[in-house]
């Protein structure tokens, strides 16, 4: 029964694992998760690097990613001074700020670039007076849908 236990946990995690570097994340990172959700106590990183197979210095980095979007929490494990951790069941929430994290941070890339565009049409009189007002109106534009966006965003973050 416990082998059956483990067998489904680790399949769970693999298949977290798989989905986590289907979005661009360290397979690890959906791994670990994904064996301490479907862990009703605490799990040890000695016991995950077991389970997992993986490296202790592989754990060790991608829990504290885990732990740096509070997607898992070290606990405290009566008579043991070893590390144990736990998942955050919400795992709607943790995607959702994570989504709205990367969305944040690939807008300040793109108002960065926009900045820069428009910082190298300031007074080189490269392009005749019409192409570098159609070029001011369309980054004015884009600035504009950034705002928009970078607004939406925030209201998504508030919730």
């Amino acid at each position: 029964m416990n082998k059956e236990k483990n067998n489904f946990q680790i399949k769970f995690a693999n298949n977290m694992g798989m989905l986590a570097s289907r979005f661009s994340l360290n397979s690890t990172v959906g791994q670990l998760y994904g064996l301490l959700y479907m862990s009703p106590e605490p799990v040890s990183l000695n016991e995950m690097v077991k389970k997992l197979a993986i490296s202790k210095g592989s754990a060790s980095t991608n829990i504290r990613i885990l732990e740096s979007w509070g997607a898992v929490k070290k606990v405290w494990v009566d008579n043991s001074r070893k590390d144990y951790y736990e998942a955050d069941p919400n795992t709607l929430d943790i995607i959702k700020q994570r989504v709205i994290e990367g969305l944040h941070r690939r807008l300040n890339e793109t108002k960065s670039s926009i900045d820069m565009v428009n910082n190298s049409l300031e007074g080189k009189n490269r392009y005749s007076a019409q192409r570098e007002q159609f070029y001011k109106k369309r980054l004015q534009k884009t600035r504009k849908m950034y705002e928009q966006v970078n607004d939406l965003l925030e209201l998504f973050s508030k919730d």
